[in-house]
């Protein structure tokens, strides 16, 4: 174990810097010799400071603003899981979930080839009202039906936009299960950009700080995704939380959906896991108060971890904040869902 602590602190100047980490570049398992993964933690921060002329320094940054916990929020860590999921299986495809969801397909499938076909023949025979109202049109167009233009994008968002992502997601199932084996190391990665305010007194100053954060997981797996699980043939709960009416809506705000997905993928797998987190932020900080009028305050530093571990814990869904779950997308859903509900 190596530990590298060093510490300046002065009215003007300010500097902190601390290291831990394991040992060992390599490392013999089974009789063969691989790349060691180490813990590690680093924590660098510096902060210069010019005084006013009443002799007053500001000192702006705190550290915990900046932490780990602060940056990366639980849906955070369960998105980069979910990645980490979808690059071992190689596809997002659910077999189960839409064979569950077949019979709706189907019907769907079936009754817009009968309104393109109805809609066909009254043209041909030249009833133009009839081939309009078809496609869910009213022949007078003041008075075209709400629930009905409602009703068309629903069922593109929710119908037609998934099936041709399932027929693209199954090729590519189809091409992974197919094909020699693939390497046994894969990452899931999260990016975050930010601002917030590092000040250590918000009434007398503030100190804008721009961070920016990844988190990484790496797996090195000892085994192969079977098939089933793959296709998610042994996942009843996801096949069971998609037929719930509605259960998208409530994904929007609590990710459940994503949660039971990756759930099935990454529990109990066996390898080795690297998780790797690091933010890098600078800031400036502002007087607010008199008593500290022509201070100032830049600094700035970067706090990265690694852990290594031999399983991975799927991290439980919270909710999201309003922003985060009412997309522009989400909003126009949300208005044609009321329309088929209400008049």
């Amino acid at each position: 174990m190596t530990t590298r602590n060093s510490y300046t602190s002065r009215p003007d100047y300010f500097e902190s810097s601390s290291a831990v980490g394991g040992n060992g570049k390599y490392e013999v398992i089974g009789g063969k010799t691989r790349s060691k993964w180490n813990n590690y933690t680093l924590n660098r921060w510096k902060e210069v400071r010019r005084k006013n002329h009443l002799n007053n320094y500001m000192d702006c940054s705190k550290g915990s603003v900046v932490s780990f916990s602060s940056i990366f929020q639980p849906n955070d860590i369960l998105t980069c899981q979910s990645r980490l999921a979808e690059r071992i299986k190689g596809h997002n495809f659910n077999m189960a979930v839409s064979a569950a969801e077949g019979k709706k397909t189907a019907d769907m499938v079936v009754n817009a080839l009968g309104s393109v076909g109805g809609a066909l023949l009254d043209l041909k025979r030249g009833k133009f009202e009839s081939a309009a109202r078809r496609f869910g049109v009213n022949q007078r167009p003041s008075k075209l039906d709400h629930k009905d233009l409602a009703g068309r994008w629903l069922e593109l968002q929710y119908g037609w936009l998934p099936l041709l992502g399932d027929v693209y997601e199954a090729s590519k199932a189809f091409e992974v299960l197919t094909q020699k084996p693939r390497s046994q190391r894969f990452r899931g990665q999260l990016k975050k950009t930010g601002t917030v305010n590092t000040s250590a007194s918000p009434s007398n100053w503030t100190g804008a700080c721009n961070y920016s954060a990844m988190m990484q997981i790496t797996a090195e797996l000892q085994e192969s995704l079977s098939a089933p699980r793959s296709l998610g043939l042994t996942d009843p709960l996801s096949v069971a939380w998609e037929l719930i009416p509605y259960s998208f809506v409530v994904d929007w705000f609590i990710p459940i959906g994503s949660y039971l997905e990756t759930l099935n993928v990454l529990h109990g797998l066996q390898g080795r896991f690297l998780t790797s987190k690091i933010v890098t932020f600078s800031y400036s900080g502002i007087p607010k108060s008199a008593a500290y009028n022509g201070c100032t305050a830049n600094g700035g530093g970067v706090n990265y971890e690694r852990k290594v571990s031999a399983g991975i814990s799927v991290g439980k869904p919270g909710v999201n904040s309003l922003p985060d779950a009412m997309s522009p997308k989400r909003i126009w859903n949300a208005i044609a869902l009321a329309a088929q509900r209400f008049k």
